[in-house]
């Protein structure tokens, strides 16, 4: 990644055949490798939509910024590829009784992609506290599709041979945030341990690694497996903050992450999965952190619901003009509701105008994607996924332009301001 040592700061991250993905950027979540509503097609007519409102934007404010590469990514999962393990005994055609043995080896069955994907051992979508506390010395416990399962280095590093992940995510003991600091030291040790059977076995497969830094809600350790992280700078080519949007004090979040950041190289990408709001979002970037999720969109299409909220100055009238019925309509500053009744004959896009280009925008109506989710049809799904993709994809690329036309502080205040009259109404 090459990025400039401000806090808030644009990079590139290479990936792939010569591909180029600008930060900050925002991964989709995927279950077993694609994602779990849209196709292929849908994600690129996403991302080509998009691409084509950018350029067009760009013609009309002179502005001469660019986005060159790919305008978001995916991040897989590692336990989505477990097979089901082999239990009890089998007989031999001689009667004799061997133990059971395991299935083969497991590997993510994806063709090489595109755009960037990073491999995780977390579910962005589901935290899995319960698999979490149950993980050993050598290796993390994991929900998996057939049950609980521990993966140790060797088998999570053999998941991603196949090429399906650009880079992945070191292994580390995560836990619930309100955990003691004695424990959270003890995940710290043992994060900082996997990380070394990580790179050794990454290092054997040529796969590039994200290490993991944890800690909890404790400053004071975060900070030391931030340096004992860094003394492995030579054997990772990113850095992941692990362990946050668990159940933290919120209060505590902030100091955590820089205390987090503090020891690592600022020259490499910095991940941080589980972001749930914008204000979350613009607070990391002001940080120095270069990915985050695209989870949130997800969560927030699962729900029926539709993002709304401006990109950036430009957009404010946004704001105005859902304001009175969302008192009505269970809507809210950021995502209109689309179960409410309220939009049964309304019908116009879930952003009005020509704001968003998006494939349910542009072709469709609030009215008739209310009736595809009374009607339970998977359509609704697909609609308020490329929506809500497409709007937080456009937000990231409204920070990087803001961070390059020297406008961050602005892009910042607006946003952080728009949380706070939110919050109010």
């Amino acid at each position: 990644a090459n990025a400039s040592r401000a806090r808030a700061r644009c990079g590139t991250i290479a990936h792939g055949d010569g591909a180029r993905t600008p930060t900050p950027t925002a991964l989709a979540p995927t279950s077993k490798g694609e994602h779990a509503t849209l196709t292929k097609d849908v994600l690129d007519d996403v991302e080509t939509r998009l691409r084509a409102a950018l350029r067009a934007r760009r013609r009309a404010n002179d502005d001469g910024t660019s986005d060159e590469g790919c305008l978001f990514g995916c991040a897989l999962v590692g336990a989505h590829f477990a097979r089901k393990t082999k239990r009890g005994t089998k007989r031999k055609r001689d009667g004799d009784e061997a133990e059971g043995e395991e299935a083969e080896g497991d590997e993510a069955a994806c063709p090489p992609p595109r755009r960037l994907t990073l491999g995780h051992y977390r579910d962005s979508m589901y935290f899995g506290m319960n698999a979490q506390n149950r993980s050993g010395a050598d290796a993390l416990a994991c929900e998996t599709p057939y049950g609980q399962r521990s993966l140790d280095a060797r088998e999570y590093a053999r998941i991603w041979r196949s090429g399906a992940a650009h880079a992945a995510v070191s292994l580390a003991d995560e836990h619930g945030g309100w955990e003691s600091a004695k424990k959270s030291k003890t995940a710290a040790i043992r994060t900082c341990a996997w990380l070394d059977a990580c790179a050794k076995e990454a290092k054997t497969l040529g796969l590039p690694l994200f290490g993991a830094l944890t800690g909890g809600e404790h400053a004071e350790v975060r900070e030391e497996c931030s340096r004992r992280v860094a003394e492995r700078d030579d054997d990772v080519v990113g850095y992941a903050l692990s362990g946050f949007f668990a159940g933290e004090d919120v209060s505590t979040r902030g100091a955590c992450i820089e205390a987090s950041l503090k020891h690592i190289p600022s020259e490499k990408p910095r991940y941080l999965s589980g972001t749930t709001t914008v204000e979350d979002i613009v607070d990391n970037i002001d940080r120095g952190v270069d990915v985050f999720d695209a989870s949130w969109a997800s969560e927030t299409a699962q729900r029926g619901r539709a993002f709304c909220f401006p990109v950036d100055e430009e957009d404010d009238e946004m704001e105005a003009e859902d304001a009175e019925s969302r008192a009505t309509s269970g809507s809210d500053a950021y995502s209109i509701n689309i179960w409410s009744t309220s939009y049964k004959t309304d019908f116009t896009p879930f952003i009005r105008g020509d704001r968003c280009r998006c494939p349910a925008c542009a072709e469709h109506t609030r009215a008739y994607v209310h009736h595809l989710l009374q009607a339970h049809e998977m359509t609704a799904d697909v609609l308020l996924e490329a929506h809500n993709l497409y709007h937080i994809a456009a937000f990231f690329a409204a920070a990087r332009r803001a961070i390059r036309c020297g406008r961050w502080q602005e892009f910042a205040a607006f946003h952080r301001a728009y949380a706070q009259r939110a919050r109010e109404t």
